[in-house]
């Protein structure tokens, strides 16, 4: 799709937070064109939208959160991914709580609800970014790589191990990103932890409701009282999750992105580099067509 899109008409969805427990709404309100991301509050009326791109965000331990100390949007990475995925341009989300709700730890039933209500195209063409030059953040053990790719799209792959001793099997997971493969076998895969961290959130007094049906719980012997949708969810939730995170570059990424033990940390930290290298092609395009049209 070379042109911008926004959704049909408005949509909702709602849940429950992880994090608090609480109900939680999001309405999808289509946008004009250039309008990009947007997120606002409902119980906060008089402030301003959060454009959902890498300067207002921050990438933190199990999740992604962007707006800033007095207007924060919690956990907004499968609400990024269902959008970036199945291929939305232009639309403002509208929450009434700090954080997104936490549906069943996936990306599905958010991007069915898009499915249902459908896009439409927009006069403006899509912003893209073609990575000509190899990028690279992190270490030797976590890292993530980004690389020209000979073909036009998005390749992303993610390649999972927490080591010999954990419940969660060493794994990895590519795929080509458009939104019939998105909403097929990316989206549906779950947020997962170890019983031991899982007890230690409740222990803090963070997700009281949740249970071993509201994401993968994995003991010793694997999902405890659920079943795998993949052999590989797991990988595929990680790749589900850089998916929203990248999305936070504001334009549509052409080229291959590898990422090796990755969280959202380092997630954020390679979206800020690629966003600040198409922002700088970007003026240095811009600048070059006003040369053009003064001589």
């Amino acid at each position: 799709m070379n042109t911008q899109h926004t959704i049909n008409a408005p949509c909702s969805i709602s849940g429950r937070g992880y994090w608090t427990g609480k109900p939680i709404t999001l309405c999808f309100l289509p946008a004009e064109a250039e309008e990009g991301i947007t997120f606002l509050r409902s119980d906060q009326p008089h402030t301003q939208a959060v454009q959902a791109v890498s300067e207002h965000a921050a990438g933190l331990s199990m999740r992604t959160q962007i707006g800033s100390e007095s207007l924060k949007f919690d956990m907004v990475e499968h609400v990024m991914a269902a959008l970036h995925g199945m291929g939305v341009d232009n639309v403002r989300v509208v929450a009434d709580s700090e954080e997104m709700p936490g549906m069943d730890g996936s990306s599905f039933h958010l991007a069915l609800k898009l499915q249902g209500v459908g896009l439409r195209p927009q006069s403006a063409t899509r912003q893209y970014f073609r990575i000509n030059t190899p990028l690279r953040v992190g270490d030797d053990q976590r890292w993530i790589l980004a690389e020209p790719l000979d073909a036009d799209g998005l390749e992303v792959e993610y390649q999972l191990d927490y080591g010999p001793d954990s419940p969660i099997g060493q794994a990895s997971f590519r795929t080509r990103l458009t939104p019939e493969i998105f909403l097929r076998e990316l989206a549906p895969a779950r947020t997962f932890i170890t019983e031991a961290e899982a007890q230690y959130l409740q222990s803090q007094g963070l997700a009281p409701h949740a249970t071993h049906q509201d994401l993968l719980v994995f003991g010793a012997h694997g999902p405890i009282d659920n079943r795998l949708r993949f052999q590989d969810e797991c990988a595929r939730h990680k790749a589900l999750d850089l998916v929203g995170d990248l999305a936070l570059a504001g334009v549509h990424l052409l080229g291959r992105i590898t990422a090796c033990k990755s969280g959202h940390q380092l997630n954020a930290e390679m979206t800020r580099l690629l966003r600040r290298n198409y922002l700088e092609q970007h003026a240095r395009e811009s600048h070059s067509s006003s040369k053009r049209v003064a001589a």
